[in-house]
């Protein structure tokens, strides 16, 4: 087994689920920080893509500095109209030519973005609703590389834990579930966030729903409507922890002052919510105050050499595989520290902080922690294909 600076070392204290309260967040797919993070996700994948079909290779890039200025509407029962445009400013590098041949790094850059939005958000037209503006410059000289070579293009560090808590999967399960199931049955849009509390034996969580405003002609079809989703989230997240669960939708509604979450688009975006790159859900999908993270933008960052985006999702699949595949782990967090200009193969230190079933680290658990991390941190430009192919979620 190459040297690769692995330390194995046993979790000590309670865990999340014994202490007695604990905290997690979800943005939805529509929340104007996902966006964000799903346009800079998009222009990293189509400009690799451009880049392998018409020169053959993978060029650094890093486009993780996505910006959403919210617009204005006017908009109440029955409908509404846009006053000013939502505005996205996109910056980043990247290499504007190669071997004498052009690349439309501001075409690729809008086009993505609109992409994006599309297939993302139902009632949200980007032609129509916003402004996407692009300014990707070039790359500092040492970056404009091909990415082949496979080094660390910054001293960062990814972390990542497995399995979630009960609250942290309720979270997550809640959030997909209103996105993609019940915006089927519902007048909804896409910018979900769902708060989840646990404290005292019980689940609590806060939804903020948008309301499509052209669907609810009256204050008693809205409160119908949001009643009826309520019971609905209420019913299916019951089903997911064995605790109580209570779940209130849009707390801060007047409704007799006609004051409720009605949108245009889906997306408070259109009105007074701005975003930008890594302000939301890390790579593990949630916000858990309660655990180790990295505050580094996974998206838009290259997949080949930029640990910001690479250790951090190696960090979650590895500690993933740990938990599946060592029997005597019930949980694992992996933290990954890399050095600049050094393989990202071989790491400063990999460190996976376990907790034991029976409540002891064993030498044979730590060997076969080591193994799993060795293999993975072996393996690690094969997660090239898999961001590239948007199979792994980053948000």
């Amino acid at each position: 087994m190459t040297t690769r600076n692995i330390i194995v070392t046993e979790a000590s204290g309670p865990s999340v689920e014994d202490i007695p309260v604990e905290i997690v967040e979800r943005k939805g797919i529509g929340h104007p920080d996902s966006l964000c993070d799903g346009i800079a996700e998009r222009i990293s994948v189509e400009y690799a893509r451009w880049c392998q079909t018409n020169l053959g290779v993978l060029l650094h890039h890093n486009f993780d500095k996505v910006q959403l200025v919210a617009g204005e509407v006017e908009v109440g029962f029955g409908g509404g109209h846009l006053i000013k445009p939502i505005l996205v400013q996109i910056a980043g590098r990247g290499v504007p030519s190669f071997r004498g041949q052009p690349i439309p790094l501001d075409d690729i850059a809008v086009e993505a973005a609109q992409k994006h939005v599309r297939e993302t958000m139902r009632y949200l037209e980007p032609d129509e609703h916003m402004e996407i503006q692009s300014y990707v410059g070039r790359g500092a000289r040492e970056l404009q590389y091909v990415v082949d070579r496979v080094t660390a293009n910054d001293t960062s560090f990814g972390v990542s834990h497995w399995p979630r808590s009960g609250l942290e999967h309720t979270v997550y399960e809640t959030a997909q579930y209103i996105n993609y199931e019940l915006i089927d049955q519902f007048p909804i849009g896409e910018d979900v966030k769902v708060m989840g509390l646990r404290r005292d034996g019980q689940l609590v969580l806060t939804v903020a729903l948008p309301f499509i405003a052209h669907h609810i002609d009256h204050r008693t079809a809205y409160t119908e409507a949001r009643d009826a989703a309520e019971a609905a989230i209420l019913a299916y997240a019951s089903q997911l922890d064995h605790r109580e669960v209570v779940v209130a939708v849009n707390t801060a509604d007047d409704v007799q002052n006609d004051t409720v979450y009605l949108t245009l688009t889906g997306t408070s975006a259109e009105m007074g919510d701005d975003g930008a790159v890594g302000r939301g859900n890390r790579v593990n999908g949630v916000i858990a105050p309660f655990r180790s993270a990295s505050l580094e933008a996974a998206c838009g960052k290259n997949p080949i050499s930029h640990v910001g985006k690479v250790y951090n999702v190696l960090a979650l699949s590895a500690a993933q595989e740990i938990v599946e595949r060592v029997a005597d782990v019930d949980e694992a967090t992996v933290y990954l520290l890399s050095q600049i200009g050094a393989p990202l193969e071989l790491p400063l230190v990999a460190t996976a902080l376990v907790r034991s079933a029976n409540g002891t680290l064993t030498s044979s658990v730590r060997t076969q922690v080591e193994e799993v991390l060795d293999a993975r941190l072996a393996a690690v430009h094969s997660m090239r294909r898999s961001i590239l192919e948007r199979e792994l979620s980053l948000f």
